[in-house]
C-alpha cells in the first residue's frame, strides 16, 4: 500500500481526488451542505418537541466560521428543504455563495438556489435523498 501524498484525499466513493481539482463552487456547496446537515438535526429536534415558534437555524452560507442564527418556522424550513439545491442565508451573506440564483429576499433571510456544479454537489449531498 503506497503512502498517500498530503495533497490527496479520498472521496466518499473511494475514488481519489486532489484538492486542487475541486472547484470553488464544489467547495462552497460542500460547506453549505455541512450546515444543512446540522439544520436537519435542529429541525428533527424541534419537530419532536412540537415547536410552533420560530426555530433557530444556522446560516447556510459559504463562510466556514459563520455562527449567525436565522429564525424560520418549521414550515418555512420544510419549504426550503423541498428542493435540494435551495439554501437560506442571513442578509449580507449571499455574496459569498459563488454560482447561485437569488430567488427571494424574505426579510430575515435570503432564499438561494445553487446552479451548475454547485447544484449537482448540493443534490448529491442532500441528506434527504434516497441515494
Amino acid at each position: 500500500m503506497r503512502a498517500r501524498p498530503r495533497h490527496e484525499r479520498l472521496r466518499g466513493d473511494g475514488e481519489e481526488n486532489y484538492f486542487g481539482m475541486q472547484s470553488r463552487e464544489e467547495r462552497i456547496a460542500r460547506n453549505d451542505s455541512t450546515f444543512r446537515e446540522a439544520n436537519e438535526k435542529i429541525a428533527k429536534a424541534a419537530s419532536g418537541y412540537e415547536w410552533v415558534e420560530q426555530v433557530p437555524f444556522i446560516c447556510e452560507c459559504a463562510t466556514e466560521s459563520c455562527t449567525v442564527i436565522v429564525n424560520l418556522s418549521l414550515a418555512e424550513y420544510e419549504e426550503v428543504r423541498s428542493i435540494p439545491t435551495r439554501f437560506f442565508v442571513s442578509p449580507g451573506h449571499q455574496a459569498s455563495e459563488g454560482v447561485v440564483s437569488l430567488l427571494e429576499d424574505r426579510g430575515s433571510y435570503f432564499l438561494l438556489e445553487k446552479e451548475g456544479r454547485a447544484g449537482e454537489v448540493a443534490t448529491e449531498l442532500d441528506p434527504r435523498s434516497d441515494s
